[in-house]
């Protein structure tokens, strides 16, 4: 399942990546990424969670017990909107707080059941359209994927391919 890329023609010859190539791969993987879009906001909508409230629920899903100034630190965004953001999923019914057993003053953040439900249920729908998607290709150009995609990851994780990168608690 090959198709022609376009080719910058204002491109110098021999220079790797070729500029048109490099764009058209990166329009092409943005638009892929972008299919995942219409299932999560589906989702997101039907459980009244925001995008920021989904961050914090999938982060404190990777990180369990983190504390609102560590939560705040990963989403680099302040702690008084995390605090805020987490007193809403505690309202809702997905996040917990707990008094840290060794330092009362510290509180650590846990998913409920209901929380890990709803981010269980996200990741779910998401992996189940992916494979969907996925099944259009033939198990070789499968593979190559996977081997592409794999040293994509790894490269932006500032990992060897082949090796699982620290969870970024993204949702998905």
């Amino acid at each position: 399942m090959k198709r022609n890329a376009m080719v910058d023609p204002n491109a110098e010859a021999g220079t790797e990546p070729e500029t048109g190539l490099l764009r058209e791969t990166a329009h092409l993987y943005a638009r892929a990424a972008r299919l995942l879009d219409p299932v999560r906001l589906q989702i997101w909508e039907a459980m009244g969670v925001t995008f920021p409230q989904l961050r914090i629920l999938f982060r404190v899903r990777a990180h369990p017990g983190i504390d609102v100034r560590g939560l705040a630190t990963q989403l680099a965004i302040s702690p008084s909107a995390t605090s805020q953001q987490v007193d809403k999923l505690v309202a809702r019914g997905f996040l917990v707080r707990n008094e840290d057993r060794d330092d009362r003053r510290h509180v650590r953040l846990d998913l409920t059941d209901l929380g890990r439900q709803a981010a269980g249920e996200i990741s779910r729908a998401t992996r189940t359209h992916v494979e969907g998607v996925l099944s259009l290709l033939d198990r070789d150009e499968l593979a190559t994927l996977r081997d592409l995609l794999d040293r994509i990851v790894a490269g932006a994780a500032g990992a060897e391919p082949g090796r699982e990168p620290a969870p970024a608690g993204d949702a998905g």
